[in-house]
């Protein structure tokens, strides 16, 4: 059947649904029980966004999605939230869970004059802004011996697929702020450095 299509309706119904999914971890399907809310597209996938009773929201992507049924006798649970416009203030597909930072954290990057055109004419996320004036001069007070290059500003929640983002560019960009990110991005760096040099070096 037309996945799209049937969990368009079922989100259009909204109706409970019991999937039949394949975890990233895991090859054997799993069952899961949800009430399914988007369906959106990210890096070329298709994820369903949908959430537990216990309001947990998961996404699935749907090639993962062996299949599903309608759990007539089972009661729709809304979502406590816009989750559109929730989803504006992520990269890609994934919200923090319950237990994780979910706020909206200033991110300060220095980017290369490399990679100043790629990052200005496709932007990391929508609330990327360019840096300039008196704010760019107190931002290159603070870090001096970044030199030459420009500064951009972001507005978003801390998810995987950001850092994933941020990561595959690390040879033309530098997070300076907030810590949290930052320190995390380093210690990846570390760990990557580590697993090289034990490889290439004896």
């Amino acid at each position: 059947k037309n996945l799209i299509g049937s969990l368009f309706t079922a989100i259009s119904n909204k109706c409970v649904i019991s999937l039949k999914y394949h975890s990233f971890k895991n090859s054997k399907a799993i069952t899961r029980t949800v009430n399914p809310y988007l369906l959106k597209e990210y890096n070329n996938r298709w994820f369903l966004i949908a959430g537990y009773k216990d309001g947990t929201i998961r996404n699935f992507a749907l090639d993962r999605i062996e299949d599903f049924e309608v759990m007539s006798s089972l009661q729709y649970i809304e979502p406590d939230e816009d989750l559109e416009s929730r989803f504006d203030d992520v990269v890609g597909v994934t919200l923090p869970s319950m237990e994780e930072d979910n706020t909206i954290k200033d991110i300060l990057l220095w980017v290369n004059e490399a990679g100043y055109q790629y990052v200005k004419t496709k932007p990391l996320h929508g609330s990327q802004r360019d840096v300039k004036g008196e704010d760019e001069k107190l931002v290159r007070k603070k870090y001096p011996t970044l030199q030459g290059g420009r500064f951009f500003r972001l507005k978003c929640i801390l998810n995987y697929e950001l850092r994933q983002l941020l990561m595959s560019k690390m040879d033309q960009l530098v997070v300076l702020e907030p810590t949290v990110l930052k320190d995390d991005l380093v210690d990846r760096i570390k760990k990557m450095g580590s697993l090289y040099s034990s490889i290439y070096h004896t």
